[in-house]
């Protein structure tokens, strides 16, 4: 029987709480922290300080992960609270010198019950919420909204890491619902912050395309199967959080010229890393699975579509989770796989290959 993926992250996830989803609208919202409403009643302050949900710095001799710089950058971040009322107290995009410190401390937080929101690199996905709206749609089998993100021509995601702009980065996102601010002290102070570990809002597919032949090989396209994603939840509110309306498509990159193959050298390895929206493509009327993978190349072949996720296995993607697919090319076209769903930034794949 098919399981839907379950979420690799570390238990200092507590916070990032599923249960109530985000009740509000972002309508012409001031940066500097100034409240679209006025706030009645009570009011104090919150401090908090930013991380990154599996974050990965350096190895064991120092030097970073290669991928490291991009997928933990964070170029802007953006502070929401909304009050049990449903109306937005505080929009504050943090300023460079908050930024650099990972740590802001919000004035004007209403007591009582609110939801904290934040947001990192929403010019990744192509936002301002300066000035622009977020979407509310409702969801099934929920009493309230949630805040969507459409992108019918994927023009944001999927993205190839040579593609994404490392001053956008990776969006991510962080939410925890009817927190309640008590009255009469602050929440959270400089030396004791209130912990946002934000989670990326989009998943990774790290693939590892081995030649198991005697002389090179050259890839003239990568092709994938129908799982491609075009909309998501900003705030993801349990361990797989796709919309329902999501519309999903077949992948291909191909190689133009022979300047731009991926060369893999006899017994060699090259490495493609791609960013993909959450997906829940495997629905469970469907026989055959959408994740697959397979090549074409100059002179060895074409290398048919094969599933690297299979019945009995798993039926989708979560967000903020990495996918592990070790691809090996062999002889007479004959592709052998193996994957494995791990934390992101960890790259060993030590699953047995599929029969």
């Amino acid at each position: 029987m098919k399981r839907e993926l379950k979420s690799y992250l570390a238990g200092w996830l507590a916070l990032y709480l599923a249960a109530v989803c985000l009740p509000f609208l972002l309508a012409g919202c001031a940066s500097d922290g100034a409240a679209p409403w006025p706030v009645d009643g009570e009011t104090t302050s919150v401090t908090l300080r930013m991380s990154v949900a599996g974050a990965v710095g350096t190895r064991a001799d120092g030097t970073e992960d290669e991928y490291a710089t991009l997928e933990n950058r964070i170029n802007t971040l953006r502070v929401l609270v909304v009050t049990d009322g449903n109306k937005i107290a505080v929009n504050h995009k943090l300023t460079p010198e908050e930024l650099a410190a990972q740590t802001v401390t919000i004035e004007n937080v209403p007591v009582g019950k609110v939801t904290f929101c934040v947001l990192a690199n929403e010019a990744a996905l192509g936002k301002d919420y300066d000035t622009e709206e977020f979407e509310l749609v409702d969801v099934p089998d929920r009493t309230s909204k949630e805040a969507l993100l459409e992108d019918p021509d994927r023009t944001y995601f999927p993205k190839r890491f040579s593609e994404v702009n490392i001053d956008k980065g990776l969006p991510m996102s962080w939410i925890v619902c009817d927190y309640e601010v008590k009255a009469g002290s602050p929440t959270g102070t400089p030396g004791e912050p209130l912990e946002a570990q934000l989670v990326r809002c989009v998943a990774k597919l790290n693939i590892s395309m081995n030649n198991d032949l005697d002389s090179e090989i050259n890839i003239k396209a990568v092709n994938f199967g129908t799982f491609f994603g075009d909309r998501l939840y900003l705030f993801g509110e349990q361990s797989l959080d796709v919309p329902g309306s999501t519309a999903y498509e077949a992948k291909s990159y191909p190689y133009e010229t022979e300047a731009d193959y991926i060369k893999i050298p006899a017994y060699g390895e090259k490495m493609l890393v791609c960013y993909i929206y959450p997906s829940y493509a495997w629905l469970p009327e469907m026989t055959d699975s959408p994740y697959t993978i397979g090549f074409a190349t100059l002179a060895k072949g074409t290398y048919p579509q094969k599933a690297f996720i299979t019945e009995g296995a798993l039926n989708s993607i979560d967000r903020n989770t990495q996918v592990n697919i070790r691809a090996t090319l062999s002889v007479d076209a004959r592709l052998i796989l193996k994957y494995e769903v791990v934390d992101w930034g960890k790259k060993e794949i030590t699953v047995p290959p599929f029969n």
